[in-house]
């Protein structure tokens, strides 16, 4: 009797992960399709409004967006086993400078000083510093620690994006955040990266 219930349990388990994927997979495809129509008219005014610097952060946000609802259907398919994570090179210095358009008009309007910094080890006349990964996932993970800097962070305050290597053979890349605002609460550090 116990595991026939067993069973069912762990059926009725798989049914609501399905379910669960099958709504992500249609609120993904939902937003995807108004994330476009807007996206087109926006690429448009920013080539007619070329120094327009708000249609430019509108058209880049919008970008961003839709990236992230196609992220959203990159994760149903990876759990679903349907794709693999593809490793490339990403140059970090570049990285940070496009994370850092992204924020620095958010720091701005908030009254929060923001600075990307290519700090020990870093000459940024070189090529750049690279390492293999996945874009769009290290992104995701530079723009939730920004994004919670800039809320944590009072007036006044300072955030920092920076890239710095340390050691020598082999040398490590850290990418890190640092700010003026209070912290993470012990409990709060126990939960990081556990999404990612």
């Amino acid at each position: 009797v116990l595991k026939r219930q067993a069973l069912e349990d762990a059926e009725k388990l798989r049914e609501l992960d399905r379910e669960k994927t099958s709504f992500f997979q249609n609120v993904s495809h939902e937003l995807r399709t108004p994330l476009t129509l807007i996206l087109n008219p926006l690429e448009q005014a920013s080539a007619r409004h070329a120094g327009d610097e708000s249609i430019a952060l509108a058209s880049r946000n919008a970008r961003r967006l839709l990236r992230l609802v196609n992220q959203l259907l990159d994760f149903q398919k990876l759990e679903a086993g349907k794709k693999s994570i593809e490793l490339t090179p990403v140059d970090l210095t570049k990285f940070i400078r496009v994370c850092g358009d992204y924020f620095a008009s958010a720091c701005s309007s908030k009254d929060v000083e923001f600075h990307v910094v290519h700090g020990a080890g870093i000459n940024t006349n070189d090529d750049g510093v690279f390492i293999r990964g996945e874009v769009d996932a290290l992104e995701k993970v530079a723009f939730n620690y920004l994004s919670n800097a800039l809320k944590f962070t009072p007036r006044g305050g300072r955030v920092e994006l920076g890239v710095e290597l340390e050691g020598v053979s082999p040398p490590m890349v850290k990418l890190y955040v640092r700010d003026t605002g209070p912290g993470i609460s012990v409990e709060g550090q126990d939960k990081l990266f556990k999404v990612f």
